[in-house]
């Protein structure tokens, strides 16, 4: 999926978590970090995209340990894992442990990504107008 639908959905989702959670400015930011970074850290350090080593729902077990430290940190493991949960609905797929998961998707399909992003909604909008 694009960016865009990343931040969409979780704006959603943490719309969803604030419901049940007090969440910090820091957590929410963090989040919205996190939402994007699977595709920067690649793009950064020359990885293909959806590496074995980034797109896997194991790469956020180290932010989570350090947010033991820094509570934000949980935010941004939230967002990473987000990312990577829709990515997995793709046919590209993500990564659990070193079996590939895939979807239908197609991430640049404009389509696929509304389609992401109206379940997002009719999941968190329910809860959120109670």
């Amino acid at each position: 999926m694009r960016w865009p639908v990343h931040l969409c959905c979780t704006v959603l989702l943490l719309a969803l978590l604030a419901k049940a959670l007090e969440l910090s400015v820091g957590f929410i930011a963090f989040a919205l970090l996190g939402s994007i970074l699977p595709d920067a850290v690649e793009r950064w350090i020359g990885l293909r995209h959806r590496s074995e080593a980034v797109h896997n729902f194991a790469s956020a077990l180290p932010i989570f340990l350090l947010s033991l430290a820094f509570e934000p940190l949980a935010g941004l493991a939230v967002g990473w894992l987000h990312h990577i949960a829709i990515d997995s609905t793709t046919t590209s797929g993500c990564y659990v442990l070193s079996a590939r998961v895939r979807g239908p998707l197609k991430s640049n399909n404009p389509w696929h990504g509304a389609l992401i992003s109206l379940l997002h909604a009719v999941f968190a909008l329910p809860a959120l107008i109670t």
